[in-house]
């Protein structure tokens, strides 16, 4: 998906902590709308570490599996190191704070 206009990046505390808005907001909304987004920083979820009481029932996501069929595997990508790095960096994170969890399926 694609915006419908261009974004403007609205830093709330810092790079890692900023959000987008549209550039045909007139100024003075946009003003506002700022003002509106610091002053509720604390409400906003940067990480999965920040939302502990969120049922996993509103989050998940489930397969659905027929039996009658044979298994189809997935062709293996192969990343560069940074990537590869990365990902299970941010794999770790989701991990530990207890977002996800690995699932088995059985053929």
């Amino acid at each position: 998906m694609e915006a419908r206009e261009e974004l403007r990046r609205i830093l709330l505390l810092d790079e890692e902590h900023s959000t987008a808005v549209g550039t045909a907001l007139a100024a003075a909304e946009a003003e506002i709308m700022h003002a509106a987004l610091k002053k509720n920083i604390d409400i906003f979820a940067w990480t999965s570490t920040d939302m502990p009481g969120v049922s996993p029932d509103v989050i998940t996501h489930r397969l659905s599996i027929f039996k009658q069929t044979r298994p189809i595997y997935q062709k293996k990508r192969d990343w560069d190191d940074e990537k590869r790095l990365t990902t299970k960096e941010e794999t770790s994170k989701l991990l530990s704070a207890g977002f996800i969890r690995e699932a088995r399926y059985t053929t």
